[in-house]
């Protein structure tokens, strides 16, 4: 009986060994993969995990043991054969987790493909008939009365240029946030908007634009960000009333940073609100009308904040964006 008990304590021993040099030898393997070192490090952590707590439950055991008089036969044998598999184990658990996270950022990539793809057919279907009517009336045009005036044709046909150089732009910072990471640095939130906020008032001769930013907030972001400003606020002012008045707000709590964005307008649809907030999936007939909002979701996003759109049509447009603050991140 001894000497069976001693047979199979050699085969789990050479077992467990298998598996240590399996690790060892699969750990340059796994680091070549597609698993990007940030995932691997969180392999490493449900490795470490397990290899913890199952050594923390098996000296607990061994010292309830020892204070009972019982007695296990070669415990470092029966310890090291627990915690190599839950070492297993937890390996395994944490490549389930990697996966799930993947899924999840596959699944919100496919969600930005398809929203950019929507918005880019809608945009050049919408200016390709412009310009081809635009074009009809030149080649149309006789003398007299019949005439068109060729400048203010070729006014329109700058102005779809001009938007075409912008859509062309956005796609360009899309590109952008899905190919790098989210490289952050602190952000001084008062001179970014001070270094923007003329040029918005120039394109808003008509408007009003106060902004409220609490001295030295800064955040934990990038050079998109200004870019999330300027769509919030250029949005701001599209959809704000016949002299619109725009107010940029922000304070931190605690770890995060809150900027708000109000106008005076009508306030957004609640459709538009749904999809925004991600209450409600866009589709082929159910989609928003631009794609300014979605970039400036995505440029929060992309630096670990969130955005919502948090008002309805009796407040005038509310869009809030919290931002982590620089100074918790960098502790």
């Amino acid at each position: 009986m001894a000497r069976c008990l001693g047979n199979c304590g050699g085969i789990v021993a050479g077992a467990t060994l298998l598996l240590g040099v399996a690790f060892a030898a699969g750990g340059p393997a796994m680091y070549r993969t597609e698993v990007d070192s940030d995932h691997l490090l969180r392999v490493a952590g449900w490795n470490t995990l397990g290899v913890v707590v199952t050594t923390a439950v098996l000296a607990l055991v061994a010292a309830y043991q020892a204070t009972t008089g019982g007695r296990v036969t070669a415990p470092l044998l029966s310890g090291g054969v627990v915690v190599g598999v839950s070492a297993f184990a937890h390996v395994l658990i944490g490549f389930t987790d990697v996966r799930r996270i993947r899924a999840r950022t596959v699944a919100r990539q496919r969600q930005k493909a398809a929203v950019v793809n929507r918005f880019v057919r809608h945009d050049l279907k919408h200016h390709a008939q412009l310009l081809l009517g635009y074009g009809e009336q030149l080649v149309g045009s006789g003398d007299g009365d019949d005439a068109v005036d060729a400048a203010v044709v070729g006014r329109r046909v700058a102005d779809i240029g001009s938007e075409l150089a912008e859509t062309n732009d956005r796609i360009a910072v899309i590109d952008d946030l899905l190919d790098s990471d989210d490289d952050r640095a602190a952000v001084d939130l008062a001179a970014l908007v001070g270094e923007r906020r003329g040029e918005w008032e120039s394109a808003h001769p008509g408007g009003e634009l106060t902004v409220d930013l609490d001295a030295d907030l800064r955040v934990a972001a990038g050079d998109h960000l200004g870019t999330a400003l300027e769509e919030l606020v250029e949005n701001a002012f599209e959809h704000g009333g016949d002299s619109p008045s725009v107010a940029v707000e922000g304070s931190q709590t605690g770890e995060e940073v809150r900027v708000e964005i109000r106008d005076d307008g009508d306030g957004f649809p609640e459709r538009e609100r749904a999809l925004i907030n991600e209450d409600r999936t866009e589709t082929q007939l159910d989609h928003s009308d631009g794609l300014g909002l979605w970039l400036a979701k995505w440029i929060v996003e992309h630096y670990g904040g969130r955005l919502a759109v948090e008002s309805g049509t009796a407040e005038g447009g509310r869009v809030a964006a919290t931002l982590p603050a620089a100074d918790a991140t960098a502790t």
